[in-house]
């Protein structure tokens, strides 16, 4: 029976004679064939006995035969027909037929061939012989080009051929399929559904160009060799572009396009057809490569080809919008081309099929979650922390890792053992339907399509999530209440499946059509109404059937007795069959029905698709279940025996209902194996040599019998099957566990006994990503030589698996080598840059081709490892420009804010000075927020270093590295500082803040000195005739002792506060580094940093002492003063958050955020700053910062992992743009700062010299005054006399004694 159904199944895919022609014992005409190079009305000639197309004088030099036919749903092609070769063919001569493009026949004959003369001349070298050509080939076209000519080069008097007997026989797609190949099965060819057809039609009145734009084109039909297409010989061809879009596509993964292409006339080599779909190239031909094998077909003088394509790629798209063109440089008359036949397709995926489709990764015909595909998806198994395309490659903590099946154990601690729980622990004892984990008896957790009771302790099945489940007949499609139902217009059906439509309909994709097509058959040349009035030549009209003229025709011209068929047959000729009715099969020119099928016959009761006994149908025929009495139609009416149940009309025995009957041999109520009774038969326990009814009498060797149950003895030295090892003890930590298992990480090295050693293993961990690399350190659990004297690092091979290898680059640097026969502990590590963006994360594959080995000369176990890597930071080389322009832009701006401020300080407004300082620092600390920045914000904080004195040190020969002043041990630092290589020791950093200061105090002292030299220069003797000199020192001298005066009082204040933001992070990262306190530097180190942050507090603080209690001030005014409070709290916070949070991304960038916001609030309402520019810089910046790190939440892990990379880069963007706005800005207020101010010196000074000029005129007209006064009492001097003087009274007046 087997091999009659796989006889059976393999003659339905045989081929089905389709086409025939000069086929009759006479040939009257051409049958609709065209001829080249000779009259169609002159192409029939006997040939001896026979009457052929062609002949002797006819077909020759140039002459071919050609034939165009509209082909069903086919995958390959059968080609049989009788070569006639006449004369004298020489032996390079051949014989061709093409189709389409396709020379698929190929064959030199020779006149040496011959036997004799059949109808060519006689005499030497002129033997005619006759051929039976069969051959096939794969062919999908709608339509086919035919064509059979030869390589003669002389005459048709001296070498000719003819043909006669032209069948074709089509291996046709399964029942339903429009298009498939020769793999695909009916499932499978059905996913694929036509959408559009254009230019199909062979009759030229019936052929229509709507559908597609046609740009540089004629829209009118043309006609090649009676062939109709859209375009053609001179009206398309350079600039000419065919568009056709496509709209409300239905869902589906794949997209097929079918077409052929009429190459017209000279194409040259560079010369292409192009197809795109949307903007993608799909295909793309050199066509003047192809068989050129048509003279003046379609155009002129030069060669033409018809060519089928059929182009099938992955597509998703509900609208496409499909371009033809070409790349042809000549004018339509020396290169053009013609479309026809086109076709398009989609498949549509169905998940659980078990076939792969293009948005299917994976197919395993189940919804099981955790199995390594679910729902068409690779998925991790149950406890895998990283997985690719469904293989574990690593567990999670908690789990053990089973590398030889790939999968993770769960592991337990109890008294500090490790035990693997044996995933039996989990069965539901008592069954429970549709229940996936118990927990002692109790169902804890359903399978898909379930929902669980816990009132009840069951899983009831879910109807209508398209799940079906035990209970259910169905879920989805044909489907209500979860029970089958017929399709419309369906007479029978099973299981949703229609077999039988209702008379006038027919069955196809599952629904029955209303007939509407021609039922007539393909020799009906007159069909009206599905009823034949006329058929083709050499068929009677019989009974409104046509049948070949058939029989002896001097005996039975019209007798039916030799030519009929049985009723079955649509094509019956000679009283042979060539082709059935549906559902039939064509056995021997016969047609049968086959029981198996799933389709009821006429002669058939039933056909359940199997060959099962006692199921209701057997042999096509109802029969009854077993153990059965009475049954009706394959149903059983009666009621079953004591220990059998009626399931689904069959009665059956129940295992595990504790009834012995039918042919159980026993029954425990239990599905646990080797317990004596195993789904109701009798089984021995494992490991037991002897048993008798489920009950063991003697276990092997190394067990005993304990309860029916041979266990191993662990412990007594003798290895068993259930033991891994036995050392003869039952303790761990020697490499044999007390449960006799090796210990993990050890094997075990054969000397004598069994010694167990500690294995090493290769331990890959990830380090870092840093701008656009990726650093893997490798090492390995113990001290590892290599035995071969080799270069070790040239033995490891590393790769991204799913990249091309031209797409990444791998450098391995050696950190401590492997050495030849000497254990060490070797490091290596690995450089990765990966040349394209990716919205995944890759893995790394580390594979080592020589062994390693230890001290013990254990060798590694496992020479493979993976490792998740991140996605890379790959920006494009334009993206990288405008980054640079972006951080060209920053340190411009930084360096004129730095100039102006400095002016402005030295004109007196020092506030700026210290205010953008201030701003600055903390836009350079946004880069030490642990999120993994787009590689363009990387570019642009690079600029931060314009801010930080550390290129002054580095141009310093003592402060350089190879110096030997100052120079502190490298203490790690983690994460994003151990990305930017900071060194956490704080006496490293400790070097920027002494240049500060000694620089500071160099500048004081310098100035001490300076002022020294002026007081001596006021007194010295050779400037004393100089007064103006003089008063110019003087001045200089009381605006320099001003400036020192006002240094002491706020200078230190100032200084430290802008060096607030380095002390306080040197400080709280020498504390939250790695300390190792064998040496008391780290305890020096950390005393140091707590100093720094107790005096900077405290220095800060005494500067609000003596500020009025809110208590005599307003609320406003309180707080007002307080903004030095709040500085150093918001620099504290945020350097805290920064160093402290550096594990914890997201409350990290939250925190930052909120501090942000609460001090831009504080600002708001509370106006400390007088200056109304300065209150506005304050303000761009807060908020500039506050939208900063708010927008960082982009680049968290868990956000990132949805958004593109190129997303995030746009994002930066606009980082970048609101930081580098916030420069400009200050900029153009410092701008109008010192305007303002060199605008009110220049009105001062003007004002000082209008004052001055005043002064001076005042003053002599004073002295002019004093002149004339002094010289009137100089004359009345002269003119008194000691008489005169006589005259007053004396002003001395006596004493008094």
């Amino acid at each position: 029976m087997f091999l009659l159904i796989t006889y059976l199944l393999k003659i339905t895919y045989q081929q089905t004679l389709f086409y025939s022609a000069f086929t009759d014992t006479t040939l009257t005409n051409a049958e609709n064939w065209s001829f080249i190079g000779i009259n169609p009305l002159d192409v029939i000639q006997l040939c001896g006995p026979y009457s052929i197309v062609g002949g002797y004088e006819k077909f020759a030099l140039g002459i071919a035969a050609t034939k165009f036919l509209l082909l069903p749903p086919h995958y390959k092609i059968q080609i049989s027909f009788t070569l006639f070769i006449i004369d004298t063919w020489d032996q390079n001569e051949y014989f061709h037929l093409y189709v389409d493009e396709s020379l698929v026949y190929n064959k030199a004959y020779s006149y040496e061939q011959g036997i004799n003369n059949i109808c060519g001349q006689t005499g030497n070298h002129r033997s005619d012989s006759s051929h039976e050509i069969q051959f096939e080939f794969p062919h999908t076209g709608t339509t086919t080009f035919i064509q059979l000519t030869s390589t003669l080069d002389q005459i048709p008097f001296d070498e000719s051929w003819g043909f006669r007997n032209f069948r074709i026989f089509l291996y046709l797609c399964p029942s339903g399929c429009l298009t498939c190949s020769q793999s695909d099965t009916q499932t499978e060819c059905k996913t694929w559904i036509i959408t559009n057809t254009f230019f199909t039609e062979t009759q030229y009145d019936l052929f229509s160009t709507d559908g597609w734009n046609i740009l540089n084109g004629d829209y009118t039909k043309q006609q090649c060799s009676m062939i109709p297409s859209t375009c053609g010989y001179g009206v398309c061809g350079k600039d000419t572009k065919l568009t056709l879009n496509l709209v409300s596509l239905p869902f589906h993964t794949r997209m097929k396009i079918k077409f052929k292409y009429l190459k017209i006339d000279s194409w040259e080599y560079n010369d292409y057809a192009i197809l795109q779909v949307n903007q993608n190239l799909r295909w793309k031909q050199r066509l003047s490569e192809l068989n050129q094998y048509l003279y003046q077909i379609c155009g002129g003088s030069a060669q033409d080809t018809f060519i089928n394509v059929e182009l099938t790629f992955p597509h998703y798209l509900t609208s496409s919008t499909i371009t033809i063109s070409n790349t042809l440089d000549q004018i339509y008359s020396d290169e053009s081309f013609g479309i026809r036949d086109i076709e398009i397709f989609v498949q549509q995926s169905i998940c659980g099929d078990t076939i792969i489709q293009e948005n299917e990764e994976c197919d395993d015909g189940n919804l099981d979650p955790f199995d390594g595909c679910f729902n068409c998806v690779f998925s991790c198994v149950d406890g895998c922390s990283l997985c690719h395309k469904g293989i574990c490659l690593g567990c999670y903590s908690g789990w053990l890792y089973l590398r030889y099946a790939s999968t993770c154990e769960k592991i337990s601690y109890i008294n500090s053992d490790i035990q693997i729980i044996a995933k039996s622990d989990t069965i539901c004892y008592d069954y429970i339907e549709g229940c996936q984990e118990c927990l002692k008896g109790i169902c804890i957790q359903c399978q898909k399509g379930y929902q669980l009771k816990q009132e009840s302790n069951d899983c009831q099945s879910i109807c209508g999530d398209n799940i079906v489940t035990i209970k259910e007949e169905c879920d989805g499609q044909n489907c209500i209440q979860c029970k089958f139902i017929c399709p419309n217009f369906c007479d029978q059906c099973e299981f949703g499946v229609c077999q039988v439509c209702q008379q006038d309909y027919y069955l196809q994709n599952n629904q029955c059509i209303k007939q509407t097509i021609n039922l007539c058959q393909t020799q009906c040349e007159v069909c009206i109404d599905s009823v034949c009035y006329k058929c083709q030549y050499g068929h009677n009209l019989v009974l409104g059937e046509c049948q070949e003229i058939c029989g002896n025709n001097s005996l039975a011209l019209y007798s039916l007795d030799e030519c009929t068929c049985n009723p079955f047959c649509l094509d019956c000729r000679f009283g042979y069959c060539y082709q059935c009715r549906q559902s039939y099969y064509l056995i021997n020119n016969t047609c049968i029905n086959i029981c198996g099928d799933m389709i009821v016959q006429e002669d058939e009761e039933c056909d359940d698709g199997n060959e099962i006994e006692f199921d209701g149908c057997f042999g096509c025929q109802f029969s009854c279940p077993l153990n059965c009495q009475d049954c009706q139609k394959g149903i059983c009416l009666d009621s079953c025996q004591y220990g059998y149940q009626l399931i689904n009309n069959e009665c059956i025995t129940i295992c595990g209902d504790l009834i012995i009957a039918g042919t159980e041999q026993c029954e425990d109520n239990n599905k646990i194996n080797y317990d004596g009774c195993y789904q109701c038969q009798y089984s021995c326990p494992l490991y037991c040599n002897d048993c008798i009814n489920g009950q063991c009498l003697m276990c092997d060797i190394g067990y005993i019998l304990y309860e029916n149950m041979c266990t191993n003895i662990c412990g007594d030295g003798v290895l068993s099957n259930l033991e891994q090892c036995d050392d003869g003890n039952q303790n761990d930590g020697d490499g044999c566990s007390s449960n006799c298992f090796v210990e993990i990480n050890w094997i075990c090295k054969q000397d004598d006994v069994c010694n167990y050693v500690k294995y090493p293993t290769l331990i890959s961990e990830y380090l870092m990503q840093k701008n656009q690399y990726q650093y893997i350190k490798i090492t390995f659990s113990q001290p590892v030589q290599t035995l071969s004297n080799i270069n070790y690092i040239d033995t490891i091979n590393a790769s991204i698996m799913d990249i091309n290898e031209t797409l990444f680059n791998i450098t391995i640097m050696e950190v401590q080598p492997a050495l030849f026969n000497k254990t060490s502990e070797v490091q290596y590590v690995m450089q990765i840059e990966i040349f394209q963006s990716l919205d995944y994360y890759p893995i790394l594959e580390i594979k080592l081709t020589e062994q390693l080995y230890n001290d013990n000369q254990a060798s590694l176990i496992f020479m493979i490892d993976y490792l998740q890597l991140k996605q890379p930071n790959y920006i494009t080389e334009e993206q990288i420009q405008i980054a640079s322009t972006f951080q060209q832009i920053n340190e411009v701006s930084v360096q004129s804010l730095c100039l102006l401020t400095i002016l402005l300080m030295l004109l007196g407004n020092a506030l700026s000075f210290w205010g953008i300082l201030d701003a600055l620092q903390e836009q350079s600390y946004l880069k030490f927020i642990n999120v993994l920045y787009p590689q363009t914000l990387i570019i642009y904080f690079s600029s931060s270093k314009v801010v930080s004195v550390q290129p002054a040190l580095d141009t310093i020969t003592l402060y350089k590295n190879e110096g030997k002043l100052l120079q502190f041990p490298y203490l790690q630092s983690y994460e994003k500082f151990e990305f930017y290589e900071i060194n956490a020791d704080i006496a490293e950093g400790f070097r920027a803040e002494l240049f500060i200061f000694a620089t500071l105090f160099g500048i004081y002292i310098g100035t001490s000195y300076g002022v020294k030299i002026l007081q001596k220069l006021e007194l010295s003797e050779f400037l004393s005739k100089q007064p103006k000199l003089i008063r110019l020192i003087q001045k200089i001298k009381q605006k320099v002792n001003a400036k020192m005066k006002d240094a002491k009082g706020n200078g230190l204040k100032n200084t430290l506060r802008a060096c607030t933001w380095d002390l306080i992070f040197m400080a709280l990262l020498e504390l939250k580094a790695t300390h190792y306190f064998e040496s008391p530097r780290s305890w020096v180190c950390i005393l140091i940093a707590i100093s720094i942050l107790i005096t900077t507090i405290i220095i800060l603080l005494n500067q609000v002492e003596g500020l009025k209690s809110w208590k005599k001030q307003n609320f406003h005014q309180f707080w007002q003063q307080k903004r030095d409070i709040f500085q150093v709290t918001k620099k504290f916070l945020i350097l805290y958050i920064l160093v402290f949070y550096q594990y914890e991304q997201e409350l990290q960038t939250l925190i930052l955020t909120l501090i942000n916001a609460f001090y831009l609030v504080y600002i708001i309402n509370f106006k400390y700053i007088d200056d109304n520019l300065e209150y506005v810089k304050t303000i761009v910046m807060e908020t500039s910062l506050t939208i900063f790190t708010a927008s960082t939440f982009v680049n968290w892990n868990i956000v990132s992992q949805y958004l593109l990379y190129s997303q995030r880069i746009i994002i930066g963007w606009i980082q970048m743009s609101i930081l580098v706005s916030v420069l400009i800005i200050f900029i153009f207020i410092e701008l109008y700062n010192t305007y303002s101010l060199v605008k009110k010196k220049i009105i001062e000074s003007r004002e000082k010299k209008n004052r001055q000029q005043i002064d001076q005129k005042q003053k002599e007209k004073q002295e002019d005054l004093e002149q004339g006064i002094q010289k009137q009492k100089s004359i009345i001097i002269k003119e008194k006399t000691i008489f005169s003087r006589a005259q007053y009274k004396s002003k001395v007046y006596p004493q008094k004694i």
